[in-house]
Protein backbone atom coordinates (compact mmCIF):
# COMPACT_ATOMS: atom_id res chain seq x y z
CA UNK A 1 0.00 0.00 0.00
CA UNK A 2 1.46 3.53 -1.06
CA UNK A 3 2.04 6.42 1.60
CA UNK A 4 -1.09 8.11 2.35
CA UNK A 5 -0.67 11.80 3.50
CA UNK A 6 -3.42 11.47 6.10
CA UNK A 7 -5.03 14.58 8.07
CA UNK A 8 -4.02 15.50 11.69
CA UNK A 9 -3.95 12.35 13.31
CA UNK A 10 -1.36 11.93 10.84
CA UNK A 11 -0.36 9.76 7.82
CA UNK A 12 -0.56 6.19 6.95
CA UNK A 13 2.36 3.74 6.08
CA UNK A 14 1.16 0.50 4.74
CA UNK A 15 -1.21 -0.85 7.01
CA UNK A 16 -1.26 -0.07 10.57
CA UNK A 17 1.96 2.03 10.76
CA UNK A 18 1.43 5.46 11.59
CA UNK A 19 4.24 9.02 11.34
CA UNK A 20 2.53 10.73 14.53
CA UNK A 21 4.39 13.90 13.89
CA UNK A 22 2.34 15.56 11.05
CA UNK A 23 4.13 19.02 11.23
CA UNK A 24 6.60 17.65 8.43
CA UNK A 25 4.79 14.69 7.60
CA UNK A 26 5.27 14.98 3.61
CA UNK A 27 9.06 15.31 3.69
CA UNK A 28 9.31 11.32 3.76
CA UNK A 29 6.98 10.39 1.45
CA UNK A 30 8.31 14.01 -0.86
CA UNK A 31 11.91 12.84 -0.43
CA UNK A 32 11.04 9.18 -1.79
CA UNK A 33 9.25 10.46 -4.39
CA UNK A 34 12.08 12.52 -5.73
CA UNK A 35 14.32 9.47 -5.32
CA UNK A 36 11.86 7.96 -7.74
CA UNK A 37 11.94 10.28 -9.99
CA UNK A 38 15.51 10.92 -10.58
CA UNK A 39 15.97 6.78 -10.99
CA UNK A 40 13.26 6.80 -13.81
CA UNK A 41 14.44 9.89 -15.00
CA UNK A 42 10.25 11.42 -15.11
CA UNK A 43 9.74 14.80 -14.27
CA UNK A 44 11.02 16.10 -11.04
CA UNK A 45 8.56 17.95 -8.72
CA UNK A 46 10.06 20.61 -7.16
CA UNK A 47 9.96 23.65 -4.27
CA UNK A 48 10.65 26.97 -5.45
CA UNK A 49 12.23 28.56 -2.62
CA UNK A 50 12.90 32.42 -2.68
CA UNK A 51 14.82 34.82 0.00
CA UNK A 52 13.90 38.53 -0.45
CA UNK A 53 16.46 40.54 1.01
CA UNK A 54 17.74 44.54 0.94
CA UNK A 55 21.02 43.62 -1.18
CA UNK A 56 19.71 40.87 -3.36
CA UNK A 57 16.60 38.46 -4.00
CA UNK A 58 17.70 34.57 -4.59
CA UNK A 59 15.70 32.36 -5.99
CA UNK A 60 16.64 28.16 -5.93
CA UNK A 61 14.81 24.75 -7.24
CA UNK A 62 15.09 22.57 -4.21
CA UNK A 63 14.22 18.78 -4.07
CA UNK A 64 11.82 17.34 -0.95
CA UNK A 65 15.86 16.03 0.33
CA UNK A 66 17.16 19.40 0.83
CA UNK A 67 19.16 19.39 -2.43
CA UNK A 68 19.21 22.67 -4.37
CA UNK A 69 18.67 21.76 -8.25
CA UNK A 70 19.11 24.67 -9.61
CA UNK A 71 19.65 28.36 -8.75
CA UNK A 72 19.10 32.42 -9.66
CA UNK A 73 19.72 36.11 -8.23
CA UNK A 74 19.24 39.79 -9.42
CA UNK A 75 19.42 42.67 -6.69
CA UNK A 76 17.02 44.36 -4.75
CA UNK A 77 18.45 47.52 -3.75
CA UNK A 78 18.94 48.38 -7.55
CA UNK A 79 14.62 48.40 -8.31
CA UNK A 80 12.83 50.82 -8.24
CA UNK A 81 9.97 49.92 -6.45
CA UNK A 82 7.19 46.95 -6.38
CA UNK A 83 6.19 46.44 -9.60
CA UNK A 84 10.03 47.04 -10.93
CA UNK A 85 10.62 43.90 -8.53
CA UNK A 86 8.22 41.64 -9.67
CA UNK A 87 9.22 41.78 -13.31
CA UNK A 88 12.30 40.87 -12.35
CA UNK A 89 11.29 38.43 -9.92
CA UNK A 90 8.85 37.09 -12.79
CA UNK A 91 11.90 36.65 -15.20
CA UNK A 92 14.22 34.94 -12.76
CA UNK A 93 11.04 32.20 -12.04
CA UNK A 94 10.55 31.76 -16.24
CA UNK A 95 14.25 31.19 -16.47
CA UNK A 96 14.15 28.28 -13.57
CA UNK A 97 11.37 26.56 -14.91
CA UNK A 98 12.26 26.73 -18.73
CA UNK A 99 13.58 22.94 -17.99
CA UNK A 100 10.29 21.19 -19.09
CA UNK A 101 11.65 18.31 -16.81
CA UNK A 102 10.93 20.18 -13.65
CA UNK A 103 7.44 20.62 -11.94
CA UNK A 104 7.09 23.16 -9.44
CA UNK A 105 4.20 22.17 -7.16
CA UNK A 106 4.84 25.34 -4.85
CA UNK A 107 6.26 28.32 -4.39
CA UNK A 108 7.68 29.45 -1.10
CA UNK A 109 9.15 32.50 0.15
CA UNK A 110 10.96 34.84 3.40
CA UNK A 111 11.04 38.76 3.47
CA UNK A 112 11.35 40.98 6.02
CA UNK A 113 8.49 42.63 8.14
CA UNK A 114 5.90 40.06 6.88
CA UNK A 115 2.19 39.71 7.48
CA UNK A 116 1.88 36.10 7.30
CA UNK A 117 -1.65 36.46 7.55
CA UNK A 118 -2.17 38.87 4.73
CA UNK A 119 0.52 37.12 2.55
CA UNK A 120 1.96 41.33 2.43
CA UNK A 121 5.25 42.86 3.00
CA UNK A 122 4.59 45.66 5.06
CA UNK A 123 6.79 48.67 5.79
CA UNK A 124 9.93 47.11 4.94
CA UNK A 125 12.78 49.15 5.97
CA UNK A 126 15.30 48.13 3.65
CA UNK A 127 13.22 46.93 0.57
CA UNK A 128 11.86 49.71 -1.95
CA UNK A 129 8.54 48.78 -2.05
CA UNK A 130 5.03 51.04 -1.48
CA UNK A 131 3.97 50.53 2.71
CA UNK A 132 1.61 47.25 1.52
CA UNK A 133 2.40 44.56 -1.20
CA UNK A 134 0.19 42.03 -2.22
CA UNK A 135 2.88 39.51 -2.24
CA UNK A 136 1.33 36.39 -2.39
CA UNK A 137 -1.91 37.68 -4.28
CA UNK A 138 0.73 39.25 -7.27
CA UNK A 139 2.54 35.74 -6.98
CA UNK A 140 -0.17 33.54 -7.56
CA UNK A 141 -2.57 35.72 -10.06
CA UNK A 142 0.56 35.04 -12.19
CA UNK A 143 1.62 31.82 -11.62
CA UNK A 144 -0.94 30.43 -10.85
CA UNK A 145 0.16 27.08 -8.23
CA UNK A 146 0.55 27.73 -4.37
CA UNK A 147 2.56 30.27 -2.90
CA UNK A 148 3.47 30.61 0.99
CA UNK A 149 4.89 33.58 2.48
CA UNK A 150 7.12 34.25 6.39
CA UNK A 151 9.42 36.50 7.57
CA UNK A 152 12.74 36.22 6.71
CA UNK A 153 13.82 35.03 10.20
CA UNK A 154 11.47 32.38 10.47
CA UNK A 155 12.79 30.99 6.92
CA UNK A 156 15.92 30.40 7.68
CA UNK A 157 14.70 29.28 10.80
CA UNK A 158 12.99 26.46 9.11
CA UNK A 159 16.14 25.71 7.25
CA UNK A 160 18.29 25.27 10.09
CA UNK A 161 16.02 23.43 11.82
CA UNK A 162 15.13 20.44 9.26
CA UNK A 163 18.27 20.90 7.51
CA UNK A 164 21.09 22.51 9.42
CA UNK A 165 23.29 23.12 12.51
CA UNK A 166 19.68 23.44 15.01
CA UNK A 167 18.10 19.59 13.21
CA UNK A 168 16.53 17.87 16.04
CA UNK A 169 16.08 20.81 18.51
CA UNK A 170 13.36 21.79 20.72
CA UNK A 171 14.71 25.34 21.82
CA UNK A 172 16.62 27.26 19.62
CA UNK A 173 16.98 30.78 18.10
CA UNK A 174 18.25 31.58 14.80
CA UNK A 175 20.20 35.14 13.74
CA UNK A 176 20.84 35.86 10.12
CA UNK A 177 23.20 38.81 9.92
CA UNK A 178 22.94 40.57 6.82
CA UNK A 179 22.03 43.79 5.70
CA UNK A 180 19.96 43.90 8.64
CA UNK A 181 19.03 41.47 11.38
CA UNK A 182 16.59 38.64 10.54
CA UNK A 183 15.53 36.48 13.24
CA UNK A 184 13.47 33.28 14.04
CA UNK A 185 12.54 31.62 17.81
CA UNK A 186 11.29 27.70 18.09
CA UNK A 187 10.28 27.27 21.46
CA UNK A 188 9.46 23.67 22.80
CA UNK A 189 9.21 22.28 19.37
CA UNK A 190 6.99 25.47 17.66
CA UNK A 191 7.98 28.30 15.73
CA UNK A 192 6.71 31.26 16.99
CA UNK A 193 4.92 33.35 14.86
CA UNK A 194 3.02 35.79 16.91
CA UNK A 195 -0.75 36.80 15.87
CA UNK A 196 0.02 38.03 13.03
CA UNK A 197 3.30 36.64 11.93
CA UNK A 198 5.91 39.27 13.05
CA UNK A 199 7.37 37.20 16.57
CA UNK A 200 10.80 37.39 16.53
CA UNK A 201 11.99 40.98 15.70
CA UNK A 202 14.99 40.69 17.68
CA UNK A 203 16.58 43.16 14.97
CA UNK A 204 14.34 45.94 16.32
CA UNK A 205 15.31 45.49 20.17
CA UNK A 206 16.77 48.80 21.38
CA UNK A 207 19.81 48.25 22.65
CA UNK A 208 21.20 51.80 22.66
CA UNK A 209 18.62 54.59 23.71
CA UNK A 210 18.84 57.33 21.16
CA UNK A 211 21.12 55.62 19.03
CA UNK A 212 21.63 55.17 15.34
CA UNK A 213 18.61 55.88 13.10
CA UNK A 214 17.14 52.89 12.16
CA UNK A 215 15.02 52.29 8.69
CA UNK A 216 11.99 51.29 10.49
CA UNK A 217 11.57 54.67 12.66
CA UNK A 218 12.87 54.01 15.82
CA UNK A 219 16.63 54.56 17.26
CA UNK A 220 19.10 52.08 18.45
CA UNK A 221 17.70 48.63 17.16
CA UNK A 222 19.99 45.84 17.55
CA UNK A 223 19.98 45.83 13.71
CA UNK A 224 22.11 49.19 13.05
CA UNK A 225 25.19 48.02 15.20
CA UNK A 226 24.97 44.14 14.56
CA UNK A 227 24.61 43.73 10.74
CA UNK A 228 26.78 44.11 7.80
CA UNK A 229 25.47 47.56 7.48
CA UNK A 230 26.03 48.25 11.44
CA UNK A 231 29.64 46.71 11.17
CA UNK A 232 30.25 49.50 8.27
CA UNK A 233 28.54 52.38 10.11
CA UNK A 234 30.80 51.27 13.35
CA UNK A 235 33.91 51.63 11.00
CA UNK A 236 32.71 55.22 9.97
CA UNK A 237 32.65 55.93 13.69
CA UNK A 238 36.05 54.71 14.46
CA UNK A 239 37.51 56.70 11.96
CA UNK A 240 35.98 59.99 13.01
CA UNK A 241 36.67 59.53 16.24
CA UNK A 242 40.78 57.76 16.51
CA UNK A 243 43.30 59.12 14.55
CA UNK A 244 44.79 55.54 13.34
CA UNK A 245 45.76 54.92 10.09
CA UNK A 246 43.85 52.56 8.12
CA UNK A 247 43.18 51.19 4.45
CA UNK A 248 39.66 51.76 5.29
CA UNK A 249 40.09 54.94 5.22
CA UNK A 250 40.78 55.18 1.33
CA UNK A 251 37.01 53.76 0.97
CA UNK A 252 33.70 55.48 0.27
CA UNK A 253 31.12 54.24 2.40
CA UNK A 254 29.15 53.15 -0.39
CA UNK A 255 31.93 50.69 -1.77
CA UNK A 256 32.76 49.58 2.20
CA UNK A 257 31.59 46.30 2.62
CA UNK A 258 31.68 43.45 5.70
CA UNK A 259 34.12 41.79 3.35
CA UNK A 260 36.82 44.21 3.29
CA UNK A 261 36.18 45.49 6.66
CA UNK A 262 37.06 41.13 7.48
CA UNK A 263 39.95 41.48 5.04
CA UNK A 264 41.68 44.78 6.80
CA UNK A 265 41.05 42.69 10.13
CA UNK A 266 42.79 39.42 9.29
CA UNK A 267 45.54 42.03 7.76
CA UNK A 268 45.77 43.26 11.42
CA UNK A 269 43.85 46.17 11.06
CA UNK A 270 43.28 48.12 13.95
CA UNK A 271 40.23 49.73 13.06
CA UNK A 272 38.76 46.76 11.58
CA UNK A 273 39.51 44.72 14.40
CA UNK A 274 38.05 47.05 17.09
CA UNK A 275 34.59 47.40 15.00
CA UNK A 276 34.58 43.41 15.53
CA UNK A 277 35.32 43.90 18.97
CA UNK A 278 32.29 45.92 19.74
CA UNK A 279 30.00 44.17 17.16
CA UNK A 280 30.66 41.29 19.11
CA UNK A 281 30.05 42.62 22.67
CA UNK A 282 26.86 44.34 21.17
CA UNK A 283 26.02 41.21 20.25
CA UNK A 284 27.09 39.04 23.18
CA UNK A 285 25.06 41.32 25.43
CA UNK A 286 22.30 41.03 23.54
CA UNK A 287 22.32 37.10 23.39
CA UNK A 288 22.32 37.10 27.04
CA UNK A 289 19.38 39.14 27.12
CA UNK A 290 17.48 36.78 24.70
CA UNK A 291 19.25 33.74 26.89
CA UNK A 292 16.89 34.95 30.15
CA UNK A 293 13.73 35.40 27.89
CA UNK A 294 13.35 31.63 26.88
CA UNK A 295 16.50 29.59 27.74
CA UNK A 296 17.32 28.28 24.00
CA UNK A 297 19.78 25.02 23.66
CA UNK A 298 21.59 27.10 21.35
CA UNK A 299 21.61 30.24 19.38
CA UNK A 300 22.72 29.95 15.54
CA UNK A 301 24.26 32.59 13.78
CA UNK A 302 23.79 32.61 9.76
CA UNK A 303 24.10 35.14 6.89
CA UNK A 304 27.18 37.06 5.28
CA UNK A 305 28.64 38.37 8.31
CA UNK A 306 29.17 35.26 10.06
CA UNK A 307 31.74 34.43 7.11
CA UNK A 308 34.07 36.24 9.55
CA UNK A 309 34.38 33.20 11.52
CA UNK A 310 36.52 34.10 15.16
CA UNK A 311 36.50 37.83 14.40
CA UNK A 312 32.87 38.10 14.96
CA UNK A 313 32.38 34.71 17.10
CA UNK A 314 35.16 35.17 19.90
CA UNK A 315 34.17 38.37 21.12
CA UNK A 316 30.42 37.94 21.02
CA UNK A 317 30.88 34.49 23.14
CA UNK A 318 33.30 36.37 25.66
CA UNK A 319 30.77 39.21 25.66
CA UNK A 320 27.82 36.25 26.28
CA UNK A 321 29.59 35.03 28.80
CA UNK A 322 29.95 37.95 30.46
CA UNK A 323 26.87 38.98 30.63
CA UNK A 324 24.69 35.69 30.68
CA UNK A 325 23.01 35.12 33.96
CA UNK A 326 24.45 32.92 36.54
CA UNK A 327 22.59 29.96 35.49
CA UNK A 328 23.80 30.21 31.72
CA UNK A 329 27.20 30.55 32.44
CA UNK A 330 29.61 28.30 31.02
CA UNK A 331 28.69 28.19 27.70
CA UNK A 332 25.20 26.40 29.07
CA UNK A 333 24.16 28.41 25.98
CA UNK A 334 25.38 27.36 22.85
CA UNK A 335 26.84 29.74 20.04
CA UNK A 336 26.74 27.96 16.58
CA UNK A 337 27.57 28.50 12.94
CA UNK A 338 24.94 27.77 10.49
CA UNK A 339 25.98 24.68 8.47
CA UNK A 340 23.67 25.47 5.29
CA UNK A 341 26.09 28.16 3.55
CA UNK A 342 25.87 32.01 3.80
CA UNK A 343 22.33 31.82 1.01
CA UNK A 344 20.70 28.67 1.80
CA UNK A 345 19.37 28.82 4.92
CA UNK A 346 16.31 30.59 4.04
CA UNK A 347 16.19 28.99 0.80
CA UNK A 348 15.65 25.68 2.42
CA UNK A 349 13.27 27.06 5.02
CA UNK A 350 11.32 28.66 2.36
CA UNK A 351 10.94 25.14 0.32
CA UNK A 352 9.93 23.30 3.51
CA UNK A 353 6.92 25.22 3.26
CA UNK A 354 6.01 24.05 0.10
CA UNK A 355 6.88 20.18 1.72
CA UNK A 356 4.93 20.83 4.52
CA UNK A 357 1.57 22.12 2.47
CA UNK A 358 1.03 25.76 4.77
CA UNK A 359 -0.07 27.52 1.34
CA UNK A 360 -2.25 30.21 0.98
Amino acid sequence: MPLLVGGEDGAVVGENQKITSPQFQLFRFAAETSNLHHQLNLTMQLALGIDIGGTSTKLSLIDPAGNIISRSSFSTNERVDEHDFFQHLFASIDGLMADDSVQVVGIGAGAPSVNEQEGTIENAANLPFSPKVEFVKTVYERQRIPVSLVKDGNASTLGEWHFGAAKGMKNFMLLTLGTGLGCGIVANGQLLGGEFGHGGEAGHVCVQPSGRACGCGRFGCLETYVSATGLKRTVFDLMANLMDDSPLRSISYEAMTARRISEAAISGDFLAKKAFLQTGETLGRALADMAAWFEPEAIVLSGGLTMAGDLLFEPTIASLERHALAFHKGAKIKVLASTLGENDAALLGAAALVWNSKTH
